[in-house]
C-alpha cells in the first residue's frame, strides 16, 4: 500500500476547510492533466494526450461531487483555502516528474495517478483518524473512500492501457543496477554507461546530418562523457530497435531519444542509491546520478529550444 513520507500537519477546523483543500487538489490535479494534454498533443502522442483528456474531465467530476457534498452538509460551495498545501508533497512531486520525463506513456501516466489516489486516500485516513470533530471525521472517511473508487477506477484503465500498449512496452524497463559491491557497480556501470555512449553517439551523427550542428554538439559531449566513464570493450553496443534512429527525419524524435536514453542511465543510478546498504556503492551511486543529471540538463535545454 502507498504510504505518506510523513505525518500530515495539517490539522483541519471544520468540514468547509477540508472540502476546500480537497476542491482544490482535485482542481490541481485537472490542472496538470490539462498540461500534459497539451504538452502530448504537441509532441503528436494522441493516444496519452486522450488519457489526460479524460482524466481532466474526469477531475471535473470530482470537484462537482465535492460541490454537491459541500452543499448538503454546510449549504454552501467550498472554500478557496488561503494555502492549499495541505497534501503530500508527493503528489505534486510526482507530477513534476511525469511532466519532464521523456519516457512518460499512458502506463505510466495511469500508474503515477493510481498511486496518487492511494496517497490521498492516506491522508484522508489519518485526518480522520486524528481529527476531535464528528463530522470532519465522517468527511474525511468519505473522501477517503471517494479516493479509493477513483484508484479502482484508474486501475482499470491502466489495464486497458497495459493491454493496448503491450506488456513489453507497458513495462518500458529501465536498465537495472543490482551492484552489492564497488567492483560490482563499477563493471556494471560501464557497460550502462557504454551503451548509452553508442546510442547518443548515433543520434550525434543523424542529427549532423539533419543539419543541426547545435544539437549535434551537444549530444556528442553527452557521448563522450558517457564514453569515458564506459567500457571500450562495449563501445560499439547499441541496443536492438535503436536501428529506426538512423532513419529519423526531424530533430525532435532523435532528442527526445537522446533525453530518454539519459534519463534511463540516471534512473538506473536513482535507483541504486535507494536500494543500495554499502556506503560506497551508495557514494558511487550518487556521484554518477550527479553526473548524468548535467546529460539530463544539457538535452533538456536543447530540446526546450525546439518547443
Amino acid at each position: 500500500m502507498t504510504r505518506l513520507s510523513e505525518e500530515p500537519k495539517v490539522q483541519f477546523r471544520n468540514v468547509q476547510q477540508l472540502l476546500g483543500l480537497a476542491t482544490a487538489v482535485e482542481e490541481s490535479a485537472a490542472q496538470r492533466y490539462q498540461r500534459l494534454a497539451a504538452r502530448m498533443e504537441k509532441l503528436n502522442e494522441r493516444e496519452i494526450a486522450g488519457t489526460f483528456s479524460t482524466l481532466v474531465e474526469e477531475q471535473r467530476d470530482h470537484v462537482e461531487e465535492i460541490a454537491r457534498r459541500s452543499s448538503q452538509l454546510t449549504g454552501a460551495q467550498p472554500p478557496t483555502p488561503a494555502d492549499p498545501r495541505g497534501l503530500p508533497s508527493e503528489i505534486a512531486r510526482s507530477w513534476d516528474e511525469a511532466e519532464a520525463s521523456a519516457l512518460l506513456t499512458a502506463y505510466r501516466a495511469l500508474g503515477i495517478a493510481v498511486d496518487n489516489e492511494m496517497l490521498a486516500f492516506a491522508f484522508y485516513s489519518y485526518v480522520a483518524a486524528q481529527s476531535d470533530d464528528a463530522a470532519v471525521r465522517a468527511t474525511a472517511e468519505w473522501l477517503a473512500g471517494k479516493a479509493l473508487d477513483h484508484a479502482a477506477t484508474l486501475r482499470e484503465e491502466r489495464r486497458r492501457a497495459y493491454r493496448r500498449q503491450g506488456a513489453a512496452g507497458a513495462r518500458s524497463e529501465m536498465p537495472m543496477l543490482d551492484a552489492s559491491s564497488l567492483p560490482e557497480f563499477v563493471r556494471q556501470s560501464r557497460q550502462l554507461e557504454s551503451r548509452a555512449a553508442a546510442c547518443h553517439r548515433r543520434i550525434a551523427s543523424r542529427l549532423a546530418i539533419l543539419g543541426e550542428d547545435a544539437a549535434s554538439k551537444t549530444i556528442a559531449e553527452v557521448a563522450e562523457r558517457e564514453r569515458a566513464n564506459g567500457s571500450e570493450a562495449a563501445n560499439g553496443t547499441v541496443e536492438a530497435g535503436r536501428a529506426e534512429l538512423a532513419q529519423a527525419a526531424r530533430p525532435l524524435p532523435l532528442l527526445r531519444a537522446a533525453l530518454a536514453e539519459a534519463e534511463r542511465l540516471h534512473q538506473a543510478y536513482l535507483n541504486l542509491a535507494d536500494r543500495t546498504r554499502d556506503e560506497q556503492v551508495l557514494a558511487a551511486a550518487q556521484r554518477a546520478a550527479d553526473r548524468t543529471l548535467l546529460s539530463l540538463a544539457a538535452i533538456a535545454a536543447r530540446l526546450q529550444a525546439f518547443g
